[in-house]
C-alpha cells in the first residue's frame, strides 16, 4: 500500500472536478485489475485507496458517493470471492463511469 499522507497531499492540490476524474479513474483500473486477475493483495490496496480518496472529497461528497464509499468498503472485507469477480468488475466500471460523468469533465473543452 502506497503512502497515505502522500497520497492525500497529492491528490487534495487538483481541483474537485479533477479529482473527481481521478477517483473515476482509479474505479476503472480497479474493474479491470478485477477482471484480469490481478492479485489479490493489490485489488484490495486499491480498494481501500479509493474508499479513502472517497473520504478526501470532503465538502464535495454527496450521499451518492458516500453510499459508493460504503459499497467498497463491503467489497473488501469479503474480498477475494472468485464467484462473484465479474460482478465486481461490473460494479466499479458502473461507479467509474457515474463519478466521470458527474465530474463535469467530459462537458469541458478540450485544450490542446
Amino acid at each position: 500500500m502506497r503512502d497515505l499522507t502522500r497520497l492525500k497531499e497529492r491528490f487534495l492540490r487538483d481541483d474537485p472536478a479533477v479529482r473527481m476524474g481521478n477517483l473515476a479513474s482509479d474505479l476503472h483500473r480497479l474493474s479491470i485489475w478485477v477482471r484480469t486477475g490481478r492479485a489479490d493483495e493489490a485489488i484490495v490496496d486499491l480498494m481501500r485507496e479509493v474508499a479513502w480518496m472517497m473520504e478526501w472529497m470532503g465538502d464535495q461528497a454527496t450521499a451518492d458517493l458516500a453510499d459508493l464509499q460504503r459499497e467498497i468498503c463491503r467489497w473488501r472485507r469479503i474480498w477475494p470471492m472468485e464467484s462473484v469477480r465479474s460482478l465486481l468488475a461490473l460494479r466499479t466500471q458502473q461507479m467509474a463511469d457515474r463519478l466521470l460523468a458527474a465530474s463535469g469533465l467530459l462537458d469541458s473543452p478540450v485544450r490542446g
